[in-house]
């Protein structure tokens, strides 16, 4: 087990900074659950089938910012355990991939099976992480990749999109603790700007690394590398 020490922060800031993304989703769930109470027996069967999955949305969305919110917090405390052991990395990336919301993007997946010493409730977090980052800033049904492959002595977990990309001069800013730019079109994405920040410091906690590429043929690379040999 190893401490994983976070940037001096104000408590008190990423609190109300934290609240603030929480509101949101709890908000919109309130007013969907009160609009299907209330109009129940009038809608159709497809009508409350719409609304159900709406609600599933969102709830699925505040689960993801809980789990932001936590890590963000023991990061900020200092007092993020990583439980380090040898593992699939492969089976980790297939079924962090299969549990993520992906909306409607394609996702397209080649992990090799790879044994890697990490924590797998974190490196499973920062997959959906990375695949949540990937579908708010991607087209409509675009395709997602994800991948996983060796690279010398390292493993290098690669996510794609298709979105806009992120020019070189932002690309370190985008790892910051609430980073708030976002492309050109997608202003209004939601967001409280801690998922790349997570996957850094989750990253180098295993003495690896996260950084940012463009695709193959566009879009945003984003790579987590991971030692294979601990």
């Amino acid at each position: 087990m190893t401490d994983v020490d976070g940037t001096p922060q104000s408590r008190a800031d990423l609190v109300s900074k934290l609240s603030h993304e929480v509101r949101g989703p709890v908000s919109t769930l309130r007013g969907l659950v009160g609009t299907t109470l209330a109009h129940y027996d009038r809608l159709s069967d497809d009508e409350r089938q719409e609304f159900l999955h709406l609600i599933k949305h969102e709830a699925d969305r505040l689960e993801r910012t809980v789990e932001q919110i936590a890590l963000a917090l023991k990061l900020d405390a200092g007092s993020l355990r990583v439980d380090i052991r040898r593992q699939d990395l492969g089976m980790i990336v297939r079924e962090a991939t299969q549990a993520a919301d992906t909306g409607d993007h394609p996702v397209e997946i080649a992990a090799e099976s790879i044994e890697a010493p990490v924590d797998g409730s974190l490196i499973a977090s920062v997959v959906r992480q990375l695949i949540d980052n990937a579908v708010t800033f991607s087209p409509p049904d675009s395709t997602i990749t994800i991948g996983l492959r060796r690279d010398g002595d390292d493993a290098l977990i690669e996510v794609t999109d298709r979105g806009p990309g992120v020019p070189p001069d932002k690309r370190a800013a985008v790892f910051e603790r609430f980073a708030d730019w976002r492309p050109p079109d997608y202003e209004d994405r939601p967001g409280a700007g801690l998922g790349l920040f997570i996957s850094r410091a989750v990253a180098r906690a295993h003495g690896g690394e996260a950084s940012i590429a463009e695709g193959p043929a566009e879009g945003t690379m984003l790579i987590v590398r991971l030692p294979v040999e601990g």
